[in-house]
Parts: C-alpha cells; structure tokens; sequence
C-alpha cells in the first residue's frame, strides 16, 4: 500500500495542499471545522509525515538533544535522582511532536574532543538539555553563547539562549536545617557534595541562613564534603563525629549521601535517630524504604523534567519562555529525626 501524500488528504478533504499543510502543522488561521475534517482524513489514510522532507522545507528538524554528564562512566543514567526527570522531559517533548536524542560526552572532555554545540551541530537539533554541568566545565563561556536554545538543569547559566531550571535549593536546605535546629538540636553537621557543583554552594547558603535564624554559630568544623555518593558521606561521618563528638545532628545534601551516613552511624554504634537525627534531598524512591524511613527535602522531579521540556520546546518556537525557573522543594519528615533530649 502507497504512503498517504498530503495531496491524497487535500483532495478528500476538497481543500489545498497548503491548507492540509498548515491545519496539520497547528497553524491558527484554518478553521475549527476545516482543520478537525483534515485532522480526521489523516487519521483514515493512516498519513505518516516526511519529516525528512519538512525539516528541508522548515528548517526544524523536530529533534532536541540530551546531555546527562556523570563524572565517572555509567553515572548518569543510572543516577536513581535522574530517571523521572528524563521521563517528564520525554513526555512534555513526545506531546509537543519532537524526538529526543541522548548524547555521549565524557566530563572533562578529553584532548581533540568536540565541543558540546559542536555535536548538536552535526546533529541538526533544534535545543540541548544538560544534566549535570559543573562550574569548572570549560565548554561553559561556549554554552552561554550559544546560538541556539539550552536548557540547562540546577545551574543558573545566563546567555541570550540559555534557559535555567531548577528547585529552589536554598529555601530547601533551609528548611532542612530549621527542622533540625526546631527540634533542639545546636550542633549540625552538614554533610555536602563537592564545590563544583553550583547546588552545593546553593545549599550550603540555605544551611547557613537556617543557623543564623536559629541564633547558631556556623562553624566549619561541621561541615565535610561527601561527593554525593554513599561511600563519601560514610567518610564524611566519621570525620565530624571524629572532630566534634558532640554533633547531634547531620543534612546531608543529598539522600544517596543519607543512606551513607546512617550506615556509618551504625557501624560506629550510633542509632538513628537517638544518637543522630539525619536528613537528606532529592526524596528519592529509597529514602522511604530506609529502616528508619529518610527525612528528607522532595523535589517534584517528574515536574522538573516537565518544565524544563515545556521551556525548551517554546524557545525552539520563538515563544520566549523564562530564562530561570525554580520549582519549590518540601520537606517530608519521617523517621530518621527526633529532639536530642531524647537521647539522653
């Protein structure tokens, strides 16, 4: 069986090639009953678009490009923070008509490699996501120059094209913090990720600003770098305890860094939370199933992914979206937290 020509739907519908073309493609200025009878006779004929051939005609090539930069190999997919951020970017983009492209690239890049815009270039894609940029990338001045839209995840990357979205981590590790500090507790340790990742300096800004609210002293001291990883977090934990034996209580910046932390309490016989109240960020799928379940900071992933979706597919139309949006993490108190007096 031939593949149905626009020419086939034109001429059933008893309209022009150019009006098929322009109800299919969501022009404004064909008509409701016009467009739902062409819509319809598409749906009959079976018509399947040339993609190919339009992307020559309009100069849009229906596809963006994903970047998810882990700082070892096999980092990034299998990241469990970043699966229903990538699911929500697929179905805001499936729903606006485009294909997604996933992208290879190591962090750093190696001698020789291409530039970032350099394999979207040879791609054809209308936008790039980047998941898990750091400060010291050196394609950063490039990405803030780009002649194209990005959209870039949990870094506030100013350009003519760049488009940001993220949570809203200071206000999230406050509350963190706050929680913490409510229930008694004066020596918090906070246990973050590493310095070149912007959410790290944004969430230690929401633990110090919870101290100062609370009349508490920052102190260095209590402050370990963790990775963002298990086995980093149960080093930075036995370091604070190490150098203040009175610490009571510890955020960790994000849950995976929880998980680690409260392994390294048991193994130094500390309960949770009698001997140490421990909260992390992100609320991902373990953090409920932890004995004791995680307190933690959500952040609504599947509507980040979404957004950031939504904001690109817009910029790619011309519709010029926000350049920074921040969605609103909440803190979701479980097990894992407790007043120190409780455990005396």
């Amino acid at each position: 069986m031939e593949r149905a020509t626009l020419k086939d739907i034109a001429a059933k519908a008893k309209v022009s090639i150019t009006a098929v073309s322009r109800a299919l493609n969501g022009y404004d200025d064909i008509g409701e009953e016009t467009r739902n009878r062409i819509i319809e006779i598409a749906r009959e004929l079976n018509y399947q678009p040339n993609f190919a051939a339009r992307s020559l005609v309009t100069q849009r090539s229906g596809v963006m490009g994903l970047f998810v930069l882990g700082r070892v190999k096999g980092e990034g997919f299998s990241h469990p923070f970043s699966g229903q951020i990538i699911t929500g970017i697929l179905d805001e983009l499936t729903s606006r008509g485009y294909d997604l492209m996933v992208f290879s690239a190591t962090r750093p890049p190696g001698e020789g490699e291409p530039s970032y815009l350099d394999l979207c270039r040879r791609r054809s894609v209308e936008g790039a996501f980047f998941m898990g940029l750091r400060l010291d990338d050196p394609w950063l001045p490039l990405l803030k120059s780009s002649p194209f839209p990005i959209a870039v995840l949990d870094m506030a990357l100013m350009g003519r094209n760049t488009h940001s979205i993220g949570i809203d981590n200071v206000a999230g590790a406050y509350d963190a913090v706050r929680h913490l500090a409510d229930l008694g507790h004066t020596r918090i340790g906070f246990i973050n990720g590493y310095g070149e990742a912007m959410v790290s300096h944004e969430r230690l800004q929401g633990y110090k600003a919870a101290l100062l609210d609370r009349s508490l002293d920052y102190d260095p001291s209590l402050v370990a770098l963790g990775d963002f990883t298990s086995e980093g977090a149960e080093r930075a934990l036995r370091e604070l305890v190490q150098r203040s034996s009175d610490i009571t209580a510890v955020f960790c910046a994000s849950d995976l860094m929880a998980t680690g932390a409260m392994k390294a309490a048991s193994d130094m016989g500390l309960a949770v939370p009698r001997d140490l109240s421990i909260v992390g960020f992100d609320d991902i799928d373990l953090a409920s199933v932890t004995s004791p379940p995680l307190t933690t900071v959500s952040q609504p992933r599947y509507e980040l992914g979404e957004t950031a979706g939504r904001v690109l597919a817009d910029a790619c139309s011309r519709l010029q979206p926000p350049s920074r949006v921040l969605l609103k993490a909440t803190l979701v108190v479980r097990g894992t937290t407790c007043p120190p007096l409780q455990k005396r």
